[in-house]
């Protein structure tokens, strides 16, 4: 790993090991809200593994898994293959500029493209141009308000090349990503499953 960005990540953590421990003390508009750790480096390596070039993730927030993701793309890319190769949403604009910042002091900040607004709403927008670009993305992270996971998903769904995976966080202490297991495991045209580690994730992988 990039050494910029493992002292960034190493920072954040500790952030995150706090905020887990003081949730009272903190309101939730600022908390990082963060994967742990472990999911992250699982995440790190399902993407260096697939050689993901091109990633989707919605819901910023400070910019933690971003950071994670980020290390692989420079893993699995030549450098003049990085330029905004992932794409990010978020609406809150406080958060936004303490991920813009973290990006900075880790020497990343042209891989990523910060979307600002509504997800749905820029998920459109992004859905419309994919349409007519078919530069699909290789990998989809959701990991936004809970209760429109699932349209999400449905969007995802067109954003993501065949062989491509959408993955969620929160599957196993939030009743919204509950249904969204259930959801992805009923669709058509993928394979999907529970993987228990941390706070619960779903793989789904696009199979036409």
């Amino acid at each position: 790993m990039e050494q910029k960005i493992e002292q960034v990540i190493f920072r954040l953590q500790k952030q995150a090991d706090y905020e887990n421990k003081n949730k009272d003390k903190i309101v939730h508009e600022k908390r990082m809200l963060a994967i742990t750790k472990e999911t992250a480096m699982f995440y790190n390596i399902l993407l260096k593994a697939t050689k993901a070039k091109k990633i989707l993730e919605i819901g910023l927030s400070t910019g933690y898994s971003t950071l994670w993701f980020a290390d692989a793309v420079i893993s699995n890319t030549k450098k003049s293959e990085r330029k905004n190769a992932i794409t990010t949403i978020e609406q809150s604009q406080y958060k936004i500029q303490i991920a813009k910042k973290n990006f900075e002091d880790a020497d990343v900040s042209e891989i990523i493209d910060i979307k600002e607004g509504l997800a749905i709403d820029v998920l459109s927008d992004l859905s419309k141009k994919l349409e007519k670009s078919q530069d699909l993305f290789d990998f989809a992270f959701i990991d936004a308000d809970k209760e429109n996971s699932i349209k999400y998903f449905e969007t995802c769904l067109k954003m993501v090349k065949k062989g491509g995976i959408i993955a969620a966080d929160n599957i196993l202490d939030n009743d919204d990503m509950k249904k969204y297991a259930k959801h992805t495991q009923k669709k058509p045209g993928v394979v999907s499953v529970t993987v228990p580690i941390g706070w619960g994730e779903e793989i789904t992988f696009k199979t036409k």
